[in-house]
């Protein structure tokens, strides 16, 4: 009993059995223990011993593999590329666009659209967006395209697939009424009428995002040259872009069914059959639209309605164009709200009542943003005007 309380360890064994010659005490109790004999003879049968003494072991540590990559590329601003956006250095809240290009007057400005998040809000001038791409439902809101700063760039999100980045370019060359939108399926669906909510809705979004646009719209030197000119041309992609095709204005669509030898109507008979304006038919003529108060949306509608000029493959791109480029903005109204006497003639509609009664309270604001919400809300208009007349 007390030879066996002073045997070995099975460490000890260990230890004596890597290296015999290591510890004299050890060698010589293994020479008088029978029971510490027969213990190192089994450790060979149930313990595998190092080549090399225990002593001279090192703990294994974990092998940095090397790099098998090259450096990530640097983020393209390009056609396609989502990112995210500041308004300004401070802002807490980053918006998510689409590049749609650079434009040709200034290379730090970004002609952009935003990405919004609640696809069920989309119309038909609007492109879907795959979920897998961002993980949920979005849309590309061509409703309310801007432009901003490279620098307001902050952040990378994706690149668009080829075809996906082809369609924003369709559909914004169909906004400008210069070539056919993207198939159906893939933008949202078709308004109805002005009082839509997904229109509501597109609104709120354009006074929200006025802050995303503001720091470019500063750096516009020439816009009281603009004003004067009354040219206010839709922002411009840059050269890598397609050039876009010429597009027919509504002065064109009109022209070619009241002048010349093959016309089907003159101007006296258009007029009493539609009921028109003269005015504004020779308005219409001239390539003018009325964008900021669209008082002459009713009278353009009786004359497409009674040329008979299809409303998508001709009305709505001519009259788009046109509005791209004729003066005018949003009707934004300041100062205290004053009571003052309508100085309208008896029986006056209730937007020249209330165009009469603000004006001289109000400005317009021409920025991008603005005139793009003001063209879609014409085209609305324009649109519920000819379905009344069904």
């Amino acid at each position: 009993m007390i030879s066996e309380l002073n045997c070995l360890s099975l460490m000890e064994l260990v230890d004596l059995r890597a290296d015999p010659g290591g510890d004299s005490a050890a060698a010589a109790h293994i020479a008088d223990c029978s029971r510490c004999r027969a213990l190192l003879a089994s450790l060979s049968d149930q313990l595998p011993l190092p080549d090399q003494p225990l002593a001279a072991r090192r703990p294994r540590r974990p092998v940095t593999a090397a790099p098998t990559s090259a450096p990530a590329p640097p983020a393209r601003v390009a056609t396609g590329a989502l990112w995210r956006a500041l308004p300004d250095p401070g802002s807490d809240f980053a918006w998510m666009v689409v590049i749609i290009g650079r434009t040709r007057d200034a290379d730090d400005r970004v002609l952009v659209a935003p990405v919004i998040g609640t696809a069920d809000v989309a119309t038909d001038a609007d492109l879907l967006l795959d979920q897998s791409l961002l993980g949920y439902d979005a849309f590309v809101d061509m409703n309310n395209l801007g432009v901003i700063l490279d620098t307001q760039l902050i952040e990378p999100v994706a690149d668009l697939p080829t075809a996906t980045a082809q369609a924003v370019v369709a559909l914004y060359r169909a906004t400008l009424g210069a070539g056919e939108p993207p198939p159906a399926d893939l933008r949202g669906i078709p308004v109805l009428d002005a009082t839509d909510p997904r229109v509501l809705a597109s609104v709120g979004r354009a006074n929200a995002l006025r802050a995303l646009w503001r720091p470019a719209d500063r750096q516009v030197e020439d816009a009281d040259d603009e004003a004067k000119t009354g040219a206010h041309p839709a922002p411009a992609v840059a050269a890598s872009q397609p050039p876009l095709a010429a597009a027919v204005k509504l002065d064109d669509v009109l022209s070619t069914r009241l002048i010349g030898t093959n016309a089907a109507w003159d101007r006296p008979s258009l007029l009493e059959q539609s009921g028109a304006d003269g005015a504004l038919l020779d308005a219409f003529l001239a390539g003018r639209l009325d964008l900021t108060d669209k008082n002459d949306v009713s009278d353009l509608a009786r004359v497409l309605h009674t040329l008979q000029v299809p409303w998508d493959s001709e009305a709505k791109p001519a009259v788009i164009q046109t509005l791209s480029l004729t003066a005018g903005g949003a009707r934004r109204a300041e100062g205290p709200s004053l009571p003052m006497a309508a100085r309208s003639r008896p029986g006056s509609s209730d937007e020249d009542v209330t165009e009469q009664l603000y004006a001289d309270q109000s400005t317009v604001d021409e920025s991008a943003q603005a005139r793009s919400g003001e063209i879609n809300a014409y085209v609305a208009q324009l649109r519920q005007a000819l379905d009344d007349l069904e």
